[in-house]
């Protein structure tokens, strides 16, 4: 007995086809959840994703069939996401950006009874265009102000016909459709996606892009200072390496004592600071042996040093010219203390 040979219809060929071209002209290829999205919703979705994306339905089974027949590596592992109500989208953006795109872009729809309002759902003050009769009383009965004018029914008042969290009755969102109220927000969540040679799915995809972005800047922060702190060079730390050497080799030779012509100002500074911290030692032990002249200084320089960083930032703000002649002035009523 002969086995009758079922012939494929062309025009699936011809989808087959297009669809793996598609895929593999494609840096990303994703595959979008379009459950309960009316061709109206979905038009206006393809229309904010004009430039940036292009949506294409197409049955599972053509679509499994694309994905095997593109033949791009790592690829099939988008087959198992491919069940329900899906359409792939193309795109050369990351999947990354592309998910947050389509969570921050969402279509307007009816309502539908036992749906739950997201926000307060608002009836504004209108003419409803509709002629005297049963309307208005099942305005009504929901509610909802109204009275005829001009041979037509107005709604008087804005009125909040379903409250943030409350369940939209069947009556209600017929009503709503009559009015032309679209209450609801749509928008399609990428499902998964393909890029690089690998599969990312809904969970991975599902990442505040402001925090990982805080999480990178951290991350640089700790490999800047793991370099400068273990002195391995890179080309971005060796100016830092550099400063941080400078500044410890300075420490060192103040420390030590070694002098450097370029340092006599730092020099100067501290032996300053060391004769006015011996100067309010001595006077503690007996303020008769200071002069009062240097006891000043002292306590000058006391109360300078524990002064708010306010006024450390205020006096910071002086010419360096006046810092030096202060700090000269210092030294030689000090150099008379000590002969």
């Amino acid at each position: 007995m002969a086995t009758q040979q079922h012939e494929i219809p062309k025009w699936k060929i011809e989808e087959v086809n297009t669809l793996a071209n598609m895929i593999k002209k494609s840096k990303m290829v994703g595959l979008v959840n379009v459950e309960g999205v009316g061709a109206k919703q979905l038009g206006n979705i393809r229309n904010s994703l004009r430039g940036k994306a292009t949506i294409r339905m197409a049955r599972n089974t053509l679509m499994r069939r694309a994905i095997e027949k593109s033949g791009v590596k790592g690829i099939k592992e988008l087959l198992e996401h491919v069940r329900g109500p899906v359409a792939f989208v193309f795109s050369e953006m990351d999947p990354f950006v592309l998910s947050k795109f389509l969570s921050e872009n969402k279509t307007s729809a009816p309502a539908k009874g036992g749906q739950i309002a997201p926000k307060d759902i608002v009836i504004p003050a209108m003419n409803t265009g509709v002629a005297p009769g049963p309307f208005i009383s099942e305005l009504a009965a929901l509610g909802i102000p109204a009275r005829v004018k001009g041979g037509v029914i107005h709604i008087t008042e804005d009125t909040v016909a379903v409250k943030a969290g409350e369940v939209i009755s069947n009556a209600m969102a017929q009503m709503l459709g009559r009015l032309g109220i679209e209450p609801m927000e749509l928008q399609l969540k990428l499902v998964a996606a393909y890029t690089d040679g690998m599969v990312l799915t809904a969970e991975d995809l599902d990442v505040d892009l402001e925090e990982l972005f805080q999480m990178v800047i951290q991350g640089h922060q700790y490999a800047v200072n793991l370099s400068v702190n273990t002195g391995y060079p890179t080309s971005e730390t060796i100016p830092l390496i550099i400063a941080r050497a400078d500044m410890d080799a300075r420490v060192l030779a103040l420390n030590i004592g070694f002098f450097e012509p370029e340092m006599v100002r730092e020099f100067l500074v501290k032996a300053n600071s060391e004769a006015f911290a011996l100067a309010a030692l001595l006077a503690e032990r007996n303020p008769d042996a200071i002069p009062s002249d240097i006891l000043s200084q002292v306590q000058s320089a006391a109360a300078a040093a524990t002064a708010p960083a306010a006024s450390q930032d205020t006096s910071s703000e002086e010419p360096e010219e006046e810092e030096e002649e202060k700090e000269e002035e210092s030294v030689a009523g000090l150099g008379s203390l000590f002969g």
